[in-house]
C-alpha cells in the first residue's frame, strides 16, 4: 500500500494548455494542516534548459479571495523559489476590491505519517537578502535568548556550531531545558542554494518546537 502511496503523493499533476505537467513535493515525516477551506493553488514547476534549471510559475488557477496553497517541486533550489514567493507576496498585499481579509499562505507537502498531503502556514514570513538587514534585526535581539539557525547545503549550524539535522530537535530541546526563564526565538537564514526539500523539513520540523520563530529569513548567496 504504501508502495502505491509514494507513487501518488509525491507526484502531483496538473493540466496545462493540453500538456501534462508534475511537482514532486517534498517529503516529510512531520504531520500538518490537514484541510483547509476556501483554497487556490499555486504551482511552482521544476525544469531544465540548456543546463540551467528553471523555476516556472503558474497561477491560472489562483483567486485573491481564497487562501493560497503553494505546490513547489522539491527539487527546486531556494535562489529559484525565493524571488517568486517574494513576487506573490507583493501582489497579494496590493489593495483590491476583490481582496478578503484572512486569507493566508501555505506550503504543500507529502505527509508520510498520514500517507496525505499536509500544509503549512508561512503567511507572515519576510524574505531577505541583505546581509546589512540581518545584522540591524539581529542587534534588535537579545542575544542571550536568540537562536541563530543557519542551514547549508549539506551541514547546519546552530549558534555557529555544526549539528546534523536529526540532531535540532534535541539540541532545541537542550537549550530550552537549561534555560526555563528566557523566551528564546528562533531565526533563520539559509544559503541560496539549499533544496527546497531541505528548506521545507528544517521549517516543518520548527513549526513543532515551543520557541518563537522569527517571521523574517535572511537568504544568503554562496559567493
Amino acid at each position: 500500500m504504501k508502495k502505491y502511496f509514494y507513487i501518488y503523493i509525491i507526484t502531483l499533476f496538473i493540466l496545462s494548455s493540453c500538456k501534462k505537467k508534475e511537482v514532486q513535493l517534498p517529503i516529510i515525516d512531520i504531520s500538518g494542516i490537514s484541510e483547509i477551506q476556501n483554497h487556490s493553488s499555486i504551482w511552482i514547476f521544476f525544469k531544465v534548459k540548456k543546463q540551467d534549471t528553471l523555476a516556472i510559475l503558474n497561477k491560472n488557477n489562483k483567486l485573491i479571495n481564497t487562501h493560497w496553497i503553494y505546490n513547489i517541486d522539491k527539487r527546486l533550489t531556494m535562489k529559484k523559489v525565493v524571488p517568486i514567493l517574494k513576487e506573490m507576496q507583493e501582489n497579494r498585499n496590493k489593495d483590491s476590491m476583490h481582496k478578503k481579509e484572512g486569507m493566508l499562505n501555505y506550503f504543500s507537502y507529502a505527509d508520510v505519517n498520514s500517507n496525505n498531503i499536509s500544509l503549512l502556514n508561512f503567511n507572515n514570513t519576510t524574505f531577505i537578502f541583505s546581509k546589512t538587514d540581518y545584522k540591524n534585526i539581529l542587534k534588535k535581539l537579545p542575544k542571550e535568548s536568540t537562536i541563530e539557525l543557519d542551514v547549508q547545503k549539506d551541514k547546519m549550524f546552530l549558534n555557529q556550531s555544526k549539528i546534523e539535522t536529526s540532531q535540532l530537535n534535541q539540541k532545541i530541546n537542550n537549550i530550552q531545558s537549561n534555560d526555563t526563564i528566557a523566551t528564546h526565538k528562533v531565526i533563520l537564514k539559509y544559503n541560496e542554494n539549499i533544496s527546497y526539500q531541505n528548506y521545507l523539513s528544517v521549517k516543518a520540523l520548527l513549526s513543532k518546537t515551543n520557541l518563537n520563530v522569527h517571521s523574517t529569513e535572511y537568504i544568503y548567496s554562496s559567493k
